[in-house]
């Protein structure tokens, strides 16, 4: 530790390198350059798992290769830093603060977000208290110029109250790793942290840094006295990548860049320039970490404080997962788009599910199915054409077989390869319109158990929104599904005795759903989901699994 007569010391953990992209800025750099600002007489060391990075870092600031090192065990046997900047991944961040902690380290920066989730904030925090350590989390734009002379000119009710706020971050950014500054920044502007938030993500199971981000967001958070904030992350911002800020009042308009613009009702336009008062940025922020550890004061970055953005963007995630507002206290103690990205997987049959289809007159149902079954098991089926036919090598290694229309001929590979599967007993599901091909071969209308009519005063089609009901426990944990607009066939013509197994209900009355052949018991039938669209709807692939878990029963 520091003594009156001996510099301070401090150690930059991941010290980055300068490459390409959004992962690739050495922030680790910008603490370091700060450090050396705030007090050139200060013992740097570096800390990098890379030896490149080391090297990189030890040349650009002079630091000798004594007090490089290769990991935090190897920095700690050597010394106790009085300070400690992280800067790694955000998955290394509650793990490295609470060691630094636990090592005597006495003031800590760490990079945001914060933590991966809510518990990781708690434990920070408390290992920082235990240990009399003080915290500071990197949002240090709230040391800056403009926004310091933004805050006083709202304070002073310069464009009145209710102030309503927007901020946005563009070229494909995400929450964690850029808008819980804004959140920190509205926090400080306002002096108060929001009482709710509402919002909705593009999310298609994007990682960055190792843990999961979305690609896009519009937030709304409500703050105390009125006022608001619109927070919009990762599309194009026209206005520029990170943009300006701007804030509404009851009388006026502000608009945050290098200079404060204030629209004003009773005093007109004003653009005005920021005095400069001193270190601003990292350097500023570092300043105030030294005062806070030497003399107990409060600091503008404490966690206690800044904690809260992280905590923010974890109530974002959860209100657009859960399609709910989420009120404070945010105490979500875990990261919601990681359980977007971990589901739960259905058990299926071993193997692969073979789905045998054809397009059917460009309905998307085809590729619809394959949506559904992707996304509930993890693993896409194997989609054979079925204009093209099917052999029995198609369906080597296959779990399941799911059938999904074609009015052509078989062939004579193709009656072999489905004769074979169906009456040795494996698993087949006649899906929607495969109730209607074939129409000349009898063997297939059998195992359908009912088929579509074709011809006048034949079957029909009605599209409709209809409710669906479970006649025992054939679809899985279904009690009911409503299904919007939808084809239902009604007038199928049995051809097989069946057990029915869940019925539809639209405006014209009660109609089979899904059945299983008596005969073959291995053969089962999931009558809805037309239009690609319509297998969006959870019920249709949960039925259809269901289907496929019952024929392999």
């Amino acid at each position: 530790m520091n003594t009156s007569t001996s510099p301070r010391t401090a150690a930059v953990i991941g010290c980055g390198r300068f490459v390409e992209g959004k992962e690739g800025w050495a922030i680790g750099h910008a603490h370091a350059d700060a450090y050396r600002k705030a007090d050139p007489s200060l013992r740097l060391c570096g800390v990098d798992i890379n030896p490149d990075n080391l090297r990189a870092f030890g040349e650009r600031f002079n630091v000798p290769a004594c007090d490089l090192f290769t990991s935090t065990d190897a920095l700690y046997a050597a010394l106790t830093p009085d300070f400690v900047s992280v800067c790694t991944w955000p998955k290394l961040h509650a793990p490295q603060v609470i060691e630094a902690a636990a090592k005597g380290v006495r003031g800590i920066l760490c990079e945001k977000p914060m933590a991966l989730n809510g518990g990781e904030i708690d434990a920070m925090l408390a290992a920082c208290e235990k240990a009399g350590a003080r915290l500071a989390i990197a949002h240090q734009r709230c040391y800056n110029g403009p926004y310091k002379l933004a805050k006083k000119l709202l304070h002073a009710g310069a464009i009145g109250d209710k102030w309503v706020l927007e901020a946005r971050v563009g070229d494909g950014w995400d929450i964690l790793s850029w808008s819980v500054h804004w959140f920190d920044l509205t926090h400080w502007l306002f002096d108060a942290a929001p009482l709710s938030v509402l919002a909705g993500l593009d999310h298609s199971g994007v990682r960055r840094y190792q843990h999961a981000v979305e690609n896009a967001s519009v937030i709304f958070a409500d703050y105390p006295e009125s006022r608001q904030a619109v927070f919009i992350t990762g599309p194009h911002n026209h206005q520029g990548e990170q943009g300006d800020i701007f804030i509404r009042g009851t009388t006026g308009f502000m608009r945050i860049r290098g200079d404060v613009e204030v629209w004003s009702d009773t005093t007109g336009y004003k653009r005005m320039k920021p005095v400069a008062e001193g270190p601003e940025d990292f350097h500023a922020l570092l300043l105030d970490l030294f005062n806070a550890v030497a003399t107990g004061a409060p600091m503008r970055c404490d966690a206690s404080r800044c904690a809260n953005s992280t905590r923010t963007a974890y109530a974002v995630h959860e209100s657009a997962r859960t399609l709910r507002t989420v009120h404070a206290p945010f105490n979500t103690g875990y990261a919601p788009l990681e359980i977007l990205q971990h589901p739960a997987k259905p058990a299926v049959p071993a193997g692969k599910i073979v789905l045998f289809a054809d397009e059917h007159y460009g309905s998307g149902g085809r590729e619809g199915i394959a949506d559904a079954l992707t996304a509930l098991t993890g693993t896409a089926p194997v989609v054979i054409d079925a204009t093209k036919g099917i052999t029995t090598a198609d369906l080597a290694d296959a779990g399941a077989l799911l059938l999904y229309h074609t009015q052509a001929e078989p062939s004579a590979d193709t009656r072999a390869a489905l004769t074979a599967w169906v009456e040795s007993g494996k698993p087949t599901v006649f899906v929607h319109c495969a109730c209607g091909g074939y129409p000349n071969w009898d063997a297939y209308k059998q195992w359908a158990g009912r088929v579509w009519v074709w011809g006048p005063g034949g079957s029909e089609h009605p599209y409709e929104e209809c409710t669906l009901t479970p006649l025992g426990a054939g679809i899985g944990n279904l009690a009911s599904a409503w299904i919007p607009l939808d084809e239902v066939f009604i007038k199928l013509a049995p051809t097989s005795e069946v057990e029915d197994l869940a019925e539809v209900t639209i405006s014209s009355g009660k109609f089979p759903a899904a059945w299983r052949s008596k005969r073959w018991p291995n053969i089962t039938a999931w009558i809805p989901g037309h239009r690609r669209e319509i297998w969006s709807v959870p019920a249709l692939g949960q039925g259809l699994l269901a289907q496929i878990r019952l024929a392999t029963s």
